[in-house]
């Protein structure tokens, strides 16, 4: 799998139960450096479960950019794909998360500044023959947003491989011009996999159905992640609802992004929608209940968990 988009620094601060006033100082239980982004999230989620994958994207020539390529290394994925931009800061997110793993976000861009086409086609020799091309991040990414890679996701799919696309939140307020060129683009997706909140901005629908009737026509598939209540898949046949698994919550920084390697490899299997969404909702469970430092799990561990919590168990 080729992922292409935002790979950056998390600093996780935790447990937040309110922000301090200025000038004031509080102490908090811990705080961690990670490899995220959304690109470094399905990473971590990829590898868990056996895939090969890599990350294209950019990086400042700062600690935080050695720190991004050296994890990345020990990982045994490699940084070929991971461009230094000299004189520019790694994107960084400070991540405050709160109880129940509530999460509250403050981002710098740094060197996805720069993330363009033609860094990605600078590593097209280890794009093409990948099984999927995953389109992450855009609305983060100001020379890559949907009208960016329209044509590009084009190219992708005459070649024969899957587009899948999870914009993540847009920044900027989600504007006409970015929800019509998102349109066009989901027309050449297909997979789109974005979260509740991000669907019905995106669409002006309050209500998530409404909001997903009005995408479903475009990509091949929808699969809506809605947190404690579930997801959704849906395409033009039909729908199918997948409850959540109830879990106790700790941190739920990544879990939309673990979710959608979790439906990838589903797809991969071959099964059913159902069973796609039920892994993907386990491995997300699995993942958002760690404390402390976390692991992501195989998927002998994800189908165990499975076949605790489903009547109907499954291979």
């Amino acid at each position: 799998m080729a992922i292409v988009g935002n790979l950056n620094v998390d600093l996780w601060v935790q447990t937040v139960n309110r922000f301090p006033a200025w000038d004031e100082e509080q102490i908090v239980n811990s705080a961690r450096v990670e490899l995220a982004g959304t690109a470094g999230y399905l990473i971590l989620a990829c590898r868990g479960l056996g895939i090969d994958a890599f990350a294209v994207s950019t990086v400042g020539d700062d600690l935080f950019g050695h720190f991004l390529r050296d994890q990345l290394e020990r990982l045994g994925v490699g940084h070929q794909g991971i461009e230094i931009v000299a004189g520019e800061e790694s994107p960084l997110s400070l991540i405050f998360v709160g109880e129940g793993g509530r999460r509250s976000i403050l981002s710098t861009l740094g060197a996805h500044k720069y993330m363009d086409l033609d860094v990605v086609r600078r590593h097209a020799a280890r794009i093409q023959p990948c099984r999927e091309v995953f389109l992450c991040g855009n609305y983060l990414l100001p020379r890559l947003a949907p009208a960016d890679v329209l044509s590009y996701a084009q190219e992708v799919r005459r070649r024969g491989q899957i587009v899948a696309f999870d914009p993540s939140w847009d920044p900027a307020g989600w504007g006409e011009q970015t929800r019509g060129h998102t349109y066009r683009l989901l027309n050449e997706v297909d997979v789109y996999l974005p979260n509740e909140e991000e669907l019905t901005h995106l669409t002006g629908h309050a209500d998530w159905r409404e909001a997903l009737r009005e995408v479903v026509s475009l990509p091949r598939e929808v699969v809506l992640k809605r947190g404690p209540a579930g997801a959704v898949y849906a395409d033009a046949s039909g729908w199918v609802e997948v409850p959540a698994f109830s879990v106790k919550v700790v941190n739920t920084v990544g879990a939309g992004d673990v979710f959608d390697v979790g439906y990838l490899w589903g797809r991969r299997m071959g099964w059913t929608p159902q069973r796609r969404v039920q892994f993907a909702c386990a491995l997300a469970a699995i993942v958002v209940s760690q404390p402390g430092a976390r692991s992501y799990p195989d998927a002998a561990t994800v189908l165990a968990f499975l076949n605790q919590h489903l009547w109907e168990p499954i291979g």
